[in-house]
């Protein structure tokens, strides 16, 4: 049983527990994040879009298990960003700066 907050896709369903490797518990499981702008210094509450890479383990990533300095890829299309070309930018990589297992949610600073 994997017993730290994790990530899982909404297109994500669960096998019976007898033939699940990993158990992922429904408590630990988050969907948002708080993620800081570093050049706005304003906070937004975005939706978590997947787990990118986790310094711990690979096998954390592959499960997408999230601790502290894990990069997640967060939707910023309601920050309104948009490149050069005048393209919405939907998805953005941010840095988890927190420990969620000991504070119950995801603290993130945005990497620009």
């Amino acid at each position: 049983m994997v017993t730290k907050v994790c990530f899982v896709g909404d297109g994500f369903t669960r096998k019976p527990p007898k033939y699940e490797r990993f158990i992922r518990a429904m408590g630990l499981r988050f969907k948002k994040a708080h993620v800081t702008h570093p050049e706005l210094k304003a906070t937004f509450c975005l939706p978590i879009l997947g787990v990118k890479k986790n310094p711990s383990s690979p096998l954390y990533t592959t499960l997408g298990v999230i601790t502290k300095g894990t990069v997640i890829e967060v939707n910023v299309s309601e920050l309104g960003l948009v490149t050069q070309g005048g393209k919405v930018i939907w998805g953005k990589y941010a840095q988890v700066t927190n420990n969620p297992e000991n504070d119950g949610c995801i603290n993130a600073v945005l990497l620009v």
